[in-house]
């Protein structure tokens, strides 16, 4: 092996261990499983993605499970039924 193959193979194992720790493969889905449950607490939707969840606790200032960001903002009851109606057709 020459230096620049080794420097070539480095740079790559650097790269694409660098890829794997920062890519995440596993992303929340757009609607949570608790969405469409009333009984499950007040509806919220993520300003940034627009994931649909319903939590009876506080999530403002908590992050988003799908794309990580705290943009979780409490929606009216009318709101959430638009919103799965229009993700649903």
């Amino acid at each position: 092996m020459t230096r620049r193959g080794f420097f070539k193979r480095l740079l790559s194992g650097i790269l694409g261990l660098g890829a794997l720790i920062f890519i995440d493969g596993c992303m929340a889905p757009l609607i949570s499983a608790a969405a469409r449950d009333k009984a499950a607490g007040d509806p919220w939707q993520c300003m940034n993605c627009g994931h649909l969840t319903r939590s009876k606790d506080d999530l403002s200032g908590t992050r988003c499970p799908r794309c990580t960001r705290r943009m979780l903002v409490r929606i009216s009851e009318a709101e959430m039924a638009a919103e799965l109606k229009k993700l649903d057709a």
